[in-house]
């Protein structure tokens, strides 16, 4: 006697292996099933609450401009300028993530690369250009990773030469300054050598975007409250904490779009708190003229920093176009550009009117 397989058709063999085949088949594919269902589990850190959280790995790399959250960006804290010989350097330093590398550019030209330390500190010294120098910070936590930008920007602007200018008004070789879209500017170095002031009371700068908001910014050796008015017109005050100004003197007011778009009057007034030693009997004011200039235009940038600067002999406009639209100016002034507020004489005092007479 055959046996089965010996006596077995042709066609018998092919559907017997047929169905073994499909068997094998989805046995394979059950235990793939399993397997990645065990190892994903394995790759799960599981909380408190039962979330399961993905694994780091796994995380895709983020767009360039995307914001890594959790990570701080560079910022600039100190900054300082000074003679080396015949060279003029500027020492640049600040907090950022811990471990990262900043790279440092120049009007976008890349100028050096500094590692921050594990306490989140980092420093650099650069030599000075004799052109305009426009400073900014890109920070990498991975070579692999888009950078983070700062958002802050210092501007280091020389003192122009030429016929347009008076030099007797300029304490400095140049204006330092450090902005951020949206903020205050902070002054570092005034090329007047000073600001504005009246006793304790000064006036920094004023800043405005393409859209009309202005931010007031001053100093204050005093604490106090700070009135602002436009045109003799009150228009706010800034107050910070229950006794006013802080000991570090620095106060800015936000005066959104309710300024007029030509040549105003801007005035600052101290009214000191109660119980300062040494302050002012009554309220100590300061003004400056102001006026909006127009938007700026593609033709009116010199292609490297959409940068344009409006030199007067008492005040310097500088003006820069804004990643992703719109454009921000500052305006500085010179000590000498502080309105002088004259006293009408008391005419009810007999004697007031008669020297006004002998004056003529």
């Amino acid at each position: 006697m055959k046996s089965t397989l010996e006596t077995s058709t042709p066609n018998s063999a092919p559907r017997f292996f047929q169905g073994r085949f499909l068997w094998i088949l989805l046995s394979a594919l059950g235990l793939s099933l399993i397997l990645y269902w065990a190892f994903g589990l394995s790759n799960r850190a599981v909380d408190g609450a039962g979330e399961a959280t993905p694994d780091a790995s796994a995380q895709t790399e983020p767009l360039i401009g995307e914001t890594m959250i959790g990570v701080q960006p560079a910022s600039f804290q100190q900054i300082s300028e000074y003679n080396d010989g015949e060279l003029i350097r500027l020492r640049l330093a600040g907090d950022a993530e811990p471990d990262a590398v900043i790279i440092l550019t120049n009007l976008g030209e890349r100028l050096r690369q500094v590692k921050v330390n594990g306490q989140g500190q980092w420093g650099v010294t650069i030599d000075v250009d004799s052109g305009p120098m426009v400073l900014e910070a890109q920070l990498y936590t991975d070579e692999k990773l888009s950078g983070v930008r700062s958002e802050e920007t210092v501007f280091r602007l020389p003192v122009p030469e030429g016929e347009d200018v008076v030099s007797d008004y300029y304490a400095t070789p140049a204006l330092i300054m450090v902005t951020a879209p949206g903020s205050p500017s902070r002054i570092i170095q005034s090329p007047f050598g000073d600001v504005p002031t009246s006793g304790p009371l000064g006036l920094s700068v004023i800043d405005y975007d393409h859209l009309g908001g202005v931010i007031i910014t001053g100093s204050s050796s005093i604490q106090g409250r700070i009135r602002i008015y436009a045109q003799d017109a009150v228009i706010g005050e800034t107050v910070i904490g229950e006794t006013g100004i802080g000991v570090s003197g620095r106060w800015n007011y936000i005066a959104g779009r309710m300024l007029p778009a030509r040549e105003i009057e801007i005035k600052a007034e101290l009214l000191a708190a109660q119980g300062i030693p040494d302050a002012p009997e009554g309220p100590t004011s300061i003004s400056v003229p102001f006026n909006f200039l127009p938007p700026l235009q593609e033709e009116e940038t010199d292609g490297s920093g959409a940068l344009s600067v409006n030199f007067e002999p008492k005040q310097w406009q500088v003006r820069r176009t804004l990643i992703g639209g719109g454009g921000q100016s500052t305006v500085i002034f010179s000590p000498d550009a502080a309105i002088s507020e004259t006293l009408e004489p008391d005419i009810s005092d007999p004697a007031s009117a008669e020297n006004d007479l002998d004056e003529e």
